[in-house]
């Protein structure tokens, strides 16, 4: 049954007295809600399931008593978007302040509902949000997250446009909020310590500003004055979330001045070129003709197999994708959204134990030898092992794939040396079509000095097959949307990665970890049933007949990014981790080696 909050209270006319008994248990228990409370205890671990469900019902009650009063919403008259209008008096009193206590306090249950039913969808609590707070900052940017996760036919220009406003908004309130808290320790209204409610609904609410966490400063400040509230970074979750993603979105649409604006607040020194974003996206055409001279490293320049059929027999291609469908065991059972890189290694010169292994030796290992026999003078390199591994992305949700270098990753880790396999490829099954993020691969190796100079962009297309040489920097631009090759049911972006090896790279490895890099394939037992699944038998049948075509071509690589221009010098915002996927660097090229070195490095 639906969580249901309680029914509304019908207004009524209330002496000041008892309009502020309400605020003060309205405001008791939201702070009992975020675990604020004044006398707050530890839970212990049993009663975690009781304290969930009593912190629904106290947000919830917070709705009841804030309805009796009459809060007027704070929709703007003008300049929303300039934001221009917000500034410290929105702080001044308790009737100023309750709009946003009330958009808090729906903006928490719009973020239950996505989990859990309840009375009424997300977006009509979304809308209660902004209705009373429209400059939420928190607000714009979960409803653009909840737009972007649950594919509910938003276009990308009204997502993007939610992450600039709370980006935008984020700045504006901060600064207000700042300002506010500074002039006074303690700014008092009757019986309510207005900062303690800015500190709470605001700095750690709406704009999800990190504690202070430099002990040192701590102790100094404590000193100073101990009765003084916690302080708090300058620097807003929010706004950096919100200004990175937007950045992202704004690159998408060829909005790239925009782009910029949000790119200067990290003080970013590079970001992929204007010009390979107008590749991938269909708005200039491939650069084939201005190309710069391949680099002697580049060993064959980047290629995309394929045939009218295929370069799957269909009874293989359809095994794959039922093996991998979003819905297959494979998934969970290998925990694959919270699991880091792992894959699978297996020598190629030994009997094929699944469906996967047979189509990498008997039609892709094939099409990675003729790319090396067309490419090099002999004797030509000896593939003797296959490296794979899989990702499945919904098109909806797909941010791309970070750059990076295919490596041995034992090798890597342990000695601090970099291998790579002498072919990448990638075998595109579903989610192809315009708009399903186009696999980049640019001129550059980890050992480089200079910057890439151009980019190969392969767009996904069923059943085909890309190959690429295995030292070059690759990844996945996000999707944008538009029609699967497929038709609609065929939502998820799902490749087959394979990585050529000229030894065995298992060779002097002490462990193979179940699940980790080069791992081994885990036994055919239920709890791994997608291996019973894969060892099913499947009809031989010839390959069909391929072709290759060279990839499209976008020069230059990297732009610079010119600060002449920029009036203000604030302090960078920190770039989120798990949105990093390096398409705006500093310090290029060699960034993408240290990353490679560190303890973070992703593939």
């Amino acid at each position: 049954m639906a969580k249901q909050p309680p029914t509304k209270r019908r207004k009524k006319s209330l002496l000041k007295a008892e309009q502020y008994d309400l605020i003060a248990e309205a405001w008791t228990h939201y702070k009992s809600y975020i675990g604020a409370s004044d006398d707050d205890e530890e839970i212990e671990e049993e009663e975690l399931e009781e304290e969930e469900e009593r912190d629904i019902d106290e947000i919830f009650e917070v709705v009841s008593l804030l309805s009796q009063l009459d809060i007027q919403t704070k929709k703007m008259q003008k300049k929303c978007d300039a934001c221009d209008v917000f500034n410290t008096d929105s702080f001044e009193s308790i009737q100023t302040i309750l709009p946003i206590m009330f958009s808090m306090t729906y903006l928490h249950i719009a973020n239950h509902s996505m989990s859990e039913e309840l009375e009424q969808p997300p977006e009509y609590y979304f809308e209660q949000s902004l209705m009373y707070w429209p400059e939420n900052p928190a607000a714009n940017s979960l409803l653009a997250d909840y737009h972007k996760q649950m594919n509910l036919g938003s276009d990308m220009t009204t997502i993007c446009d939610l992450y600039v406003k709370a980006a935008t908004y984020a700045g504006t309130v901060k600064d207000a909020a700042a300002k506010f808290c500074e002039a006074s320790s303690e700014k008092e209204e009757d019986r309510f310590n207005l900062k303690e409610m800015v500190d709470i609904l605001v700095m750690g609410g709406a704009l999800d500003m990190s504690e202070e966490d430099d002990d040192d400063e701590q102790e100094d400040e404590e000193e100073e004055d101990e009765g003084d509230e916690q302080e708090f970074h300058s620097c807003s979750n929010v706004e950096v979330t919100s200004s990175f993603m937007a950045a992202m979105l704004l690159s998408c649409l060829d909005r790239h001045d925009d782009a910029l604006v949000q790119l200067q607040k990290f003080r970013f020194s590079h970001r992929i070129h204007p010009n390979v974003w107008k590749t991938a996206m269909g708005s200039q055409d491939s650069d084939d003709k201005k190309k710069s001279a391949i680099d002697s490293t580049v060993m064959f320049e980047p290629r995309m197999y394929h045939s009218k059929e295929g370069v799957l027999p269909q009874e293989h291609y359809n095994r794959l994708c039922k093996l991998f469908a979003p819905d297959a065991n494979y998934w969970d059972q290998s925990d694959y959204n919270n699991r880091g890189y792992y894959s699978y290694y297996f020598d190629i010169t030994k009997k094929t134990r699944n469906v996967v292994e047979d189509a990498i030796v008997n039609h892709l290992l094939p099409m990675a030898e003729r790319t090396l026999e067309e490419e090099h003078k002999s004797p030509v390199p000896k593939i003797v092992g296959a490296e794979w591994w899989v990702h499945t992305r919904p098109h909806s949700a797909n941010l791309g794939h970070p750059l990076h270098f295919d490596t041995d990753e034992w090798l890597l880790n342990s000695k601090h040396e970099v291998s790579h396999p002498i072919v990448s490829s990638v075998l595109y099954l579903t989610g192809g079509g315009a708009g399903a993020g186009s696999t980049i691969v640019f001129d550059q190796t980890p050992d480089a000095t200079e910057n890439a100079t151009q980019v190969w962009l392969s767009e996904p297309t069923n059943n085909h097959f890309m190959n690429f040489p295995g030292n070059l920097l690759h990844g996945v631009l996000p999707c944008v949307g538009g029609s699967s090759s497929d038709g609609d049911i065929d939502k998820n972006r799902l490749t087959l990665m394979v990585g050529f090896w000229t030894r065995d790279v298992t060779k002097g490895m002490k462990n193979r970890k179940l699940y980790g890099p080069c791992g081994p394939l885990p036994p055919a037992t239920e709890e791994h049933s997608w291996v019973m699944e894969a060892q099913k038998k499947v009809k031989q049948a010839s390959g069909n007949e391929v072709e290759a075509t060279a990839l499209k071509v976008a020069s230059p690589a990297w732009e610079t990014i010119d600060y002449s221009k920029k009036e203000e010098e604030l302090a960078p915002l920190e770039v989120p981790a798990s949105l990093d996927h390096q398409y705006f660097v500093s310090n290029a090229p060699h960034c993408f080696t240290t990353r490679l070195f560190s303890k973070d490095n992703c593939d």
